[in-house]
């Protein structure tokens, strides 16, 4: 059985993986990629199709995150994300000459996301901790996101700033990755030993945690039902954020420089959010602030959409909006690997896995639906695909999720 004692620091050194991603996928990829398609192709929908090419390659996430259960390769895994996302920058650093090869560039970008998203919260959900550990754990494993978010935008707007051109930019980024790899490969020995050690131990839970009901089975499941609102919900999260260094110049009028400084401002709110969020999950659960996290991206995508109908709209209230729709994230990002843990009757890592394939697949739609609803009606569209999408996932979050958590905390309650 798990260990009773909660003593255990909050953060350790592998969490670095999550601080790569916060800059590499919410701040690198967002804020450059797009404008790097746009601008060498003069066509916003191929900015859509490659990322909705990086989305598509992410869906590699629930046979990556088997592949490092059964081989007991996590640490392989997560670490050789971070070197995939170092390279991949490096060849986008390239192509800023050679636009021929943008999609291989953004297939080789999706993977290691979909490699490091799927297995690092495996180390702390798959590790066997005591409840209250494992919640200071993953609080402070999605607050080290946020901060890399907010050092990758301070970065990309002080080299925008600077007039530096986008191959430079790209290689920063590549730099920084490849720290991120060697710091998380020396660091996440210990961390994936505990892994091993739960997987060793005859107990009944964890048998029970191992079986797998089959493509069938897992889709027709409440948990199957969990990923389709992931799904939505990513369709509505990543749409716009997939998008966002065009919808706010060319919806709002607001400059690169400014866009930079958002997504700063946006970790750091992320940052304080997450906090609340970790210590509401504690008290109350996951699915609280999950339901939460997706009331808020419904309201700030609706409000960035009515705003966009508005001449000169005020700036403030589009920002506000928009930080809205941001703050969701903790509420959701940190809940997904306990719901997807509670409603899974698969190991965690090849839970973890779903749960990140079925977030490519929403961003996969709201890229492509998104490109395409850009160039043929305008980027104010966007806003629109993404309130319809979480409106959706909200609908079906109180109609479905919440009564099977009811139902499975009655039948817990009648076991104890």
């Amino acid at each position: 059985m798990p260990q009773k004692s909660a003593k255990g620091p909050a953060f350790e050194l592998w969490m670095i993986s999550n601080l790569a991603m916060g800059a590499g996928f919410s701040a690198f990829v967002a804020l450059l990629i797009p404008p790097f398609v746009t601008d060498a192709t003069g066509n916003a929908a191929d900015a859509g199709v490659v990322m909705a090419v990086i989305s598509l390659a992410a869906i590699l996430g629930p046979v990556l995150g088997g592949f490092a259960d059964k081989h007991r390769a996590h640490r392989l895994v997560m670490s050789g994300g971070m070197l995939g996302m170092a390279v991949a920058f490096a060849m986008y650093a390239i192509s800023a000459q050679n636009a021929a090869i943008m999609t291989l560039d953004a297939i080789l970008m999706g993977a290691p996301i979909a490699a490091v998203s799927a297995v690092a919260p495996v180390f702390i959900v798959g590790a066997g901790l005591p409840r209250a550990l494992e919640a200071k754990r993953l609080t402070t494993f999605n607050l080290v996101a946020p901060v890399g978010q907010v050092l990758g935008g301070v970065i990309l707007g002080a080299a925008a700033a600077a007039g530096m051109s986008y191959s430079g930019r790209f290689w920063i980024a590549a730099a920084v990755m490849l720290v991120a790899f060697l710091v998380t490969w020396f660091s996440s020995a210990g961390p994936a030993k505990r892994i091993q050690l739960l997987e060793d131990k005859p107990d009944e839970h964890h048998e029970e945690a191992k079986k797998s009901t089959g493509l069938r089975g897992i889709l027709l499941s409440t948990f199957g039902m969990y990923l389709l609102i992931l799904i939505l919900s990513s369709v509505a999260n990543n749409g716009i954020n997939n998008q966002i260094a065009n919808i706010l110049p060319n919806v709002y009028g607001i400059d690169e420089t400014t866009t930079s400084g958002l997504i700063s401002l946006a970790g750091l709110l992320n940052i304080v959010l997450f906090l609340a969020a970790g210590a509401w999950m504690g008290r109350s659960g996951a699915m609280p602030g999950f339901a939460m996290g997706n009331v808020l991206r419904l309201v700030g995508a609706l409000g960035m959409a009515i705003l966009g109908l508005v001449a000169n709209a005020p700036i403030l209230i589009v920002v506000a909006f928009m930080q809205l729709l941001y703050q969701g994230n903790p509420f959701v990002r940190l809940t997904q690997p306990s719901i997807a843990v509670r409603f899974a009757t698969i190991p965690a890592g090849a839970a973890s896995g779903w749960v990140i394939g079925a977030s490519a697949i929403g961003s996969f739609i709201g890229s492509v639906v998104g490109g395409f609803l850009a160039d043929s009606v305008g980027f104010n569209a966007i806003n629109w695909m993404a309130a319809a999408a979480a409106g959706l996932a909200v609908v079906l979050i109180v109609v479905s999720l919440l009564p099977a958590e009811r139902k499975k905390k009655a039948e817990e309650a009648a076991a104890a």
